[in-house]
């Protein structure tokens, strides 16, 4: 099947460019011994005003990266953007002075890091870790940081805030920590949060709780949010659109019910299957085989193809571009499931 591509939907349209990340084209990699590697390629993706959005695919698709870029955090060199735009109200991010970028990270754009056991400085107490971040960001004196840090950790639904904020990391459960992280991202109260994995490692009680809080803390705060993740259980409960990764692409991308219903990529439809389900007696559970492709091991051809049940001559030759299947429903694949 040889789809043409049609012309690149505009992600800003319909948009409030001063409430809305975009990113558009971004291509980044690292300088290795051996040359430039590409991670990312010429990916695009978009966080509405007050809109939930998943980034969904297998560890090592450059998930990660990507909202890295978008903080700024990786270090350059190694790291590099070959080409792109991070638009965030209205402002290129890649363009920023370093200065106006460390006001933006932390102030407006919040974050929640994958690990909160290492993502936390073990050496110090909660209290100081949450007063800083309004100190540096905020430049609030210490007594009205420690006043805020207190509320914040009541939003949250932690009790006992004040003993709270004297304990050290290591006395504190994984659900603690991790809400600990969400308030240390949502104290100087961003206009996004990007929440890097949020639930990873809890059980799933915990992280309910958590998905909970943050869709509470989004209606209260008006923030939108965008989540990095591997569990499409998340996204279908949590997320309104969603885009899925693979090997550093876009492969596709639709509202999260179209998307459930109607998965067209191979890649998209093998994650689904994949999923535990109660309902269902099954002997094995389905797996994708093989391994994501690194960086340097990529072909002229389609990433997934090896892994493909459906590939053929020209997924080895070309790589397909994303093109609109249906109404808001894109991918990248020579023979969807049409």
């Amino acid at each position: 099947m040889n789809n043409k591509p049609k012309t690149r939907p505009d992600l800003s349209a319909g948009l409030d460019s001063e409430n809305s990340l975009v990113i558009e084209g971004l291509t980044a990699g690292f300088q290795t011994e051996t040359g430039r590697i590409r991670v990312l390629e010429d990916i695009s993706y978009q966080v509405p005003q007050g809109g939930t959005v998943g980034l969904v695919g297998e560890s090592g698709c450059g998930k990660s990266v990507s909202v890295m870029s978008v903080m700024r955090l990786l270090p350059s060199p190694p790291a590099f953007v070959e080409k792109g735009t991070i638009l965030f109200e209205g402002e290129n991010l890649l363009m920023v002075p370093d200065a106006r970028m460390r006001h933006i990270r932390g102030n407006r754009i919040g974050m929640i890091f994958q690990e909160p056991m290492t993502s936390l400085n073990p050496t110090f107490p909660i209290g100081f870790q949450l007063r800083e971040v309004l100190r540096v960001h905020r430049g609030l004196d210490k007594q009205a940081a420690h006043k805020l840090s207190v509320e914040m950790i009541e939003m949250i639904g932690i009790g006992a805030p004040e003993q709270r904020m004297r304990q050290y990391p290591h006395q504190l459960s994984g659900g603690l920590r991790q809400r600990i992280m969400i308030a240390m991202a949502l104290v100087c109260r961003p206009r996004l949060l990007i929440a890097d994995e949020p639930t990873t490692a809890l059980d799933v009680t915990i992280q309910a709780q958590i998905l909970e809080l943050l869709g509470r803390l989004q209606q209260e705060l008006g923030m939108s949010i965008l989540l990095i993740t591997h569990d499409l259980g998340v996204v279908a409960e949590f997320c309104r659109y969603v885009y899925v990764m693979y090997a550093g692409r876009i492969v596709e991308h639709a509202p999260v019910d179209e998307l459930f219903a109607n998965p067209v990529h191979p890649y998209t439809r093998g994650l689904i299957a994949s999923r535990p389900r109660i309902s269902e007696q099954i002997e094995w559970l389905p797996t994708i085989p093989g391994m994501v492709l690194s960086p340097d091991q990529r072909g002229a051809g389609c990433y997934y193809v090896e892994r493909c049940e459906r590939g053929f001559d020209q997924c080895r030759r070309e790589l397909p571009p994303l093109v609109e299947t249906s109404a808001q429903h894109f991918t990248a694949c020579w023979k969807p499931y049409l």
